[in-house]
């Protein structure tokens, strides 16, 4: 089945279009989106922006630690560096594990088509397209929060900032990723300029990924979503219509969106193990910063720095809250079926109702690298973690 949503009306192109939309404007400048009809043409155009993507990528984490731990002896300056690069690392990693997964992603939008051409019913249709609308907002919101960050950061804060002098009274015209380069001198022209437009374009990139994995995480678990809401609706209609005619398809409804489910979770647990990871390092230097800038009453410093704030915190949230949201429908599944009128059925499908019961009992749940369950409780440690550091920090700086 091809990923462009082939379908026999026009209806169904309209709504897939819908529910991926966002996901193929966000990995295809990357050369991550997955399509099994690529022509040769395609094929190179893919290779040729994942080369982009890496050389960009190299091109700020190389040189900027060269800078931050070879060059620079302060701790105060490394500090202000190092929330940058662990963002770049952040990046990579995250780049690298959506290569390795294209294939899942790819299986998972073909499963997604599939579910919408099979949703003929009006209610059916309804529950699956509130979901998608749901997954469309939140990954509009994310990539507004950290595509505007990005620009604060990259664009406009060293545009507007006021350069120091080095040893020799020379005025250092800054950069958002301050660099260290062996073959050429960042700071003369036309390396700055070029320099400069590079950096921009990292700064996309990077924020492109991010966009990217926290798009992914939340279509996909609300599609998740909208199948176990469809589920529900199935069963409490179960014994009303006869076991005999819907049983099977409540089974196959069941085994599909587990088996959907499963596949998420593995194209985002080592993702979310480097989101939880990050965000909280990341919400503790940008913390600090931002105090920083407020010391200093740098208006276009902190508006930078609340606006990335608040594009972390949302952005580890919307995990935390897909996952918790995840696992509430899993359980309510297991309790739709529990509170079924049984004595109307036969027995046989009273046993075989107890397999669902049993599945429900043990949730699936979206986990960051099989260790921490995504929950709004993992969210709440993320954001008591990130004081905890941002205190610690303050202490060994000041």
């Amino acid at each position: 089945m091809s990923l462009e949503a082939p379908s026999k009306n026009t209806r169904v192109n309209q709504d897939v279009e819908h529910a991926i939309e966002i996901i193929r404007w966000l990995l295809k400048p990357l050369g991550l989106w997955p399509s099994n009809r690529q022509t040769p043409i395609e094929k190179m155009t893919s290779i040729f922006l994942m080369s982009v993507c890496t050389f960009l990528l190299g091109f700020l984490i190389i040189p900027g630690s060269l800078f931050a731990f070879v060059k620079i002896k302060n701790p105060a300056v490394r500090v202000r560096l190092t929330g940058p690069l662990s963002f770049c690392v952040m990046g990579i990693l995250k780049y690298y594990f959506l290569f390795i997964e294209r294939r899942n992603i790819a299986t998972s939008i073909r499963h997604m088509i599939a579910d919408w051409q099979k949703a003929v019913a009006v209610r059916d249709h309804r529950i699956m397209l509130t979901y998608a609308q749901f997954g469309r907002y939140g990954s509009t919101i994310c990539a507004g929060f950290m595509y505007s960050g990005g620009l604060f950061y990259a664009l406009i804060l060293p545009y507007v900032s006021v350069g120091g002098k080095n040893e020799k009274n020379i005025t250092i015209r800054p950069l958002a990723y301050p660099s260290h380069y062996l073959l050429f001198d960042p700071q003369e022209s036309p390396a700055y300029e070029i320099v400069f437009t590079t950096h921009c374009f990292c700064a996309f990139v990077m924020h492109s990924i991010t966009s990217a994995t926290c798009s992914l995480a939340v279509v996909f678990v609300m599609h998740a979503c909208g199948q176990l809401e469809i589920l529900i609706m199935w069963l409490k209609d179960l014994v009303d219509e006869g076991a005999g005619k819907r049983f099977p398809k409540v089974i196959d409804q069941h085994v599909r969106t587990l088996d959907f489910i499963i596949r998420t979770e593995k194209i985002l647990r080592e993702i979310c193990l480097v989101e939880i990871c990050g965000c909280t390092l990341n919400i503790c230097f940008i913390g600090y910063y931002l105090m920083m800038e407020w010391g200093e009453a740098d208006a276009i410093g902190i508006t930078t720095y609340t606006i990335l704030l608040i594009s972390f915190v949302f952005n580890i949230f919307l995990f935390c809250y897909v996952g918790e949201l995840l696992t509430e429908e899993c359980k309510k599944v297991g309790e739709t079926t529990y509170m079924l009128e049984w004595y109307r059925l036969s027995e046989k499908k009273t046993v075989e109702l107890t397999l669902i019961i049993s599945t429900a009992q043990h949730p699936i749940t979206i986990t960051a690298g099989r260790m921490i369950a995504l929950s709004l409780n993992s969210f709440c440690t993320v954001i008591r973690t990130s004081v905890a550091y941002l205190n610690l920090l303050r202490a060994l700086i000041d």
